[in-house]
């Protein structure tokens, strides 16, 4: 967790106006500040992380497997308009490798690495020293930095590349009510929140543009993207029938086999 000082906007470095104080993880009293300048809203400096992280995937979170079913019918059609059949992915705060291995089934060449979970399902394909990616993902990652500038500025330079393909649920105009469920305060693992124009500005530091593909699905990239993937890329309709057209032409495009010949030479040399 990249820390920073309380109620200090991390895009502009303007002071924050304070909103309310919430219990998190039924224990803290935990100050909400807002940046009317950026659209961000986020707590203080998040303390309680380390024992939010105890379990780094949520114990409620039953949503899990269909959130990466669901990224990965989403990235095919993009991936493979803007990269074809090559291209190196990488996954960040990647979880259990859940979605790398899903994208490695169907062809993608894609990584995983997540600083507090165990990689089960893509072990031998976390990023090695000086690994370079073509496009990065961060799924269910926005909403738990505080600081997102260095994150990004982090990710770009490690991985040579400027284009992040991420989740995180936006909300609009005023601060949302206390009640909002996506605070997930018995958690405790959600810190930051962001409007349309949070991510914009987010993304014109980088020298990128920001789409917005549907209500918490976003690419910040430095390459142009051409009206048709525009169009494409945010009708989820359109989104989800190419993919599953792609899915017939790419049937034979899988690392299944690859991937076991790859594993077990590793396991032999050991």
């Amino acid at each position: 967790m990249i820390e920073q000082n309380d109620n200090i906007c991390p895009i502009t470095g303007a002071k924050m106006d304070y909103v309310f104080t919430k219990k998190i993880i039924g224990k803290y009293d935990v100050k909400y500040f807002y940046s009317p300048e950026s659209g961000i809203l986020q707590t203080e400096n998040p303390y309680w992380l380390v024992e939010a992280y105890q379990s780094a995937i949520a114990v409620a979170d039953t949503g899990l497997v269909n959130r990466n079913l669901l990224n990965r019918r989403r990235l095919e059609p993009i991936l493979y308009n803007l990269f074809g059949n090559s291209g190196k992915f990488l996954d960040l705060g990647g979880g259990y490798g859940l979605l790398s291995r899903m994208l490695r089934d169907i062809g993608f060449d894609s990584y995983t690495y997540d600083k507090y979970c165990e990689n089960i399902f893509a072990k031998t394909f976390e990023p090695e020293e000086g690994f370079k990616a073509d496009a990065l993902f961060a799924f269910e990652v926005f909403e738990h930095i505080n600081n997102p500038f260095e994150f990004l500025r982090d990710a770009f330079e490690k991985y040579n590349c400027k284009t992040l393909l991420f989740s995180t649920l936006l909300f609009e105009g005023n601060v949302p009510q206390e009640d909002w469920w996506y605070y997930s305060c018995d958690f405790g693992q959600h810190v930051t929140f962001y409007q349309k124009r949070t991510l914009a500005l987010l993304a014109k530091k980088f020298d990128c543009s920001y789409y917005k593909l549907n209500r918490d699905f976003h690419l910040i990239t430095d390459k142009k993207i051409t009206w048709f993937n525009r169009l494409l890329f945010s009708n989820q309709k359109l989104l989800l029938i190419f993919a599953m057209l792609l899915r017939i032409l790419r049937i034979n495009n899988s690392f299944v086999n690859d991937d076991y010949i790859r594993i077990k030479e590793r396991l032999n040399k050991k």
